[in-house]
């Protein structure tokens, strides 16, 4: 019997780290790895430079609105964010 495994959302940061979620998730993005992840380099400087910045808010948005990355195994994970930040696969549903 073959079993699919369906893969999870991964917790990226939890919602206690409150407004510094973009700042915190941005730190370690290098401008490199911006084309792997379908996002701008000019969103990831702003969010690294903290909630204080005055586009902070909406370069979060534009990154949670396009980026995307597809594992070895070919599934491609999204960021979500509903307080905590979320890795997760395309497909999946969250249940109510």
């Amino acid at each position: 019997m073959n079993r699919t495994i369906t893969p999870q959302p991964c917790l990226v940061l939890n919602d206690a780290h409150g407004v510094y979620i973009p700042q915190l998730w941005c730190s370690d993005v290098t401008e490199e790895q911006c084309s792997t992840l379908h996002i701008q380099w000019s969103d990831v400087r702003c969010c690294q430079s903290g909630p204080d910045e005055e586009w902070y808010w909406e370069s979060w948005q534009s990154i949670l609105d396009t980026c995307h990355m597809t594992d070895d195994s070919g599934t491609t994970w999204r960021l979500h964010q509903d307080g905590d930040l979320w890795e997760v696969p395309d497909g999946f549903e969250w249940e109510e």
